[in-house]
């Protein structure tokens, strides 16, 4: 069976938040986005970790629900989830 880019988007953005709390994509004009959240809550959903996904300044971000980022201000979460492209 072959892998989508977009299960490889997701798996790897789903991967990296549940190591490092957070993880974020800078959007391309290919990139189906609304497919990739969907594939990284149901595969989230599966694994029983808990996220959020959002976009950010043209990014696709997913971070864990208990990420420490999210005690942070909001300026500072901005800053984190913001690729440096």
């Amino acid at each position: 069976m072959m892998v989508s880019n977009t299960e490889r988007l997701a798996s790897r953005l789903l991967e990296s938040a549940r190591v490092h709390e957070q993880a974020s994509h800078r959007i391309a004009p290919t990139d189906d986005i609304e497919a990739v959240r969907a594939q990284i809550r149901r595969s989230a959903r599966e694994a029983g970790i808990r996220i959020r996904t959002g976009i950010v300044d043209g990014a696709l971000v997913v971070v864990r629900a208990d990420a420490a980022l999210w005690h942070e201000p909001t300026s500072v979460m901005r800053a984190k989830l913001t690729p440096g492209d």
